[in-house]
């Protein structure tokens, strides 16, 4: 199938709904911000103009220098955590709680207004159209793996093209989001719902963002230590050593996740870990670990393996490139 036509038809089908979570959140501050004379069309149309516009300008830089733009994770996790805070201050502001957080409401620098032709529209149109083209920043895994087709068209154009139509083939499901939180906005009662909303997109991309970090502060792994009791031990989890003298062990990727035959490794024993796919589809194949550095775009059938160290005792995370799904090794003496 044509690249730019299998683009624009994964935004439309999947795209818009697996990176919704944290670009959305961001549209909804942007549209909590509306002023009165603001349209709910122009807030919702320029951040999407100015998202498809800098991610065309993102494909195109792929395709013309491939790999040395890749986002790392433990960037792209500070991206997560930055603008989860920027979401927690915008509801806060939507509430009134403090006038600090009035700060939270994005202007655009004084000189910027010499080369806008109206201040008025200027300031209108400024947030929305900022907050779109800083999603470029944390891009869920469907786009990264579309990002990776763009270096791997090995043009300008091409690359451009890609991510063009997979940009605009999501448009449809924030243009939906964006529209209804406007309505809902128009309402003093529903204004505190859009907060609670806003609030709960901003700590689930907190914690994403924790775990495209590699951190052990996590919701998931808060859970795990208040359902687990003391000194509990699982059988049958410890790597076997092969015949090289390396550590075994196999992870099956699916589309919902992970489920790895060990969980204990041994610090300074290499490792090989093999990564099985059969069928699988979304960000679950955009693999990484990343305390490592370690990053792989499986393909939707087959066996990838990655050989490593591991030099540290403690826990030592693997996720999704969206944070999505993850999982993570105990490393013992």
């Amino acid at each position: 199938m044509n690249p730019i036509i299998l683009a624009f038809i994964t935004g439309l089908t999947t795209g818009g709904i697996s990176c919704i979570a944290v670009q959305g959140g961001l549209l909804a501050s942007a549209i909590s911000q509306k002023k009165e004379n603001q349209t709910n069309l122009s807030m919702v149309g320029m951040f999407l103009v100015a998202k498809i516009f800098v991610y065309t300008l993102l494909g195109l830089a792929l395709g013309a220098l491939g790999s040395a733009l890749t986002i790392t994770p433990q960037f792209q996790g500070w991206m997560q955590i930055a603008a989860g805070l920027y979401m927690l201050a915008t509801a806060a502001n939507l509430l009134n709680l403090h006038p600090i957080f009035r700060y939270a409401v994005i202007q655009p620098p004084r000189f910027a207004y010499r080369f806008m032709r109206q201040q008025s529209k200027s300031s209108q149109h400024f947030t929305p159209a900022l907050l779109g083209s800083l999603t470029v920043l944390i891009p869920c895994g469907i786009t990264q793996g579309m990002m990776v087709l763009a270096v791997a068209s090995g043009s300008s154009l091409l690359g451009a093209g890609i991510m063009f139509a997979f940009t605009l083939g999501t448009s449809p499901v924030f243009a939906t989001l964006g529209l209804t939180a406007s309505k809902l906005m128009e309402k003093k009662a529903f204004a505190y719902i859009g907060a609670t909303m806003i609030a709960i997109l901003g700590l689930l991309s907190i914690n994403t963002g924790q775990v495209l970090r590699g951190s052990a502060h996590t919701a998931q792994n808060y859970w795990e230590v208040m359902i687990t009791a003391p000194n509990e031990v699982k059988a049958g989890n410890v790597a076997g050593i092969d015949s090289e003298g390396k550590q075994e062990v196999t992870i099956d990727v699916n589309s919902r996740g992970y489920s790895s035959s060990v969980n204990t490794l041994k610090a300074g024993v290499p490792v090989k870990l093999t990564l099985k796919t059969n069928n699988t589809l979304g960000c679950s194949r955009a693999f990484t670990i990343p305390s490592l550095g370690i990053q792989k775009v499986l393909a939707e059938t087959g066996e990838e393996t990655i050989e490593f160290t591991p030099t540290k005792t403690g826990k030592l995370a693997y996720t999704c490139s969206m944070g999505m799904y993850s999982g993570q090794f105990n490393v013992v003496n």
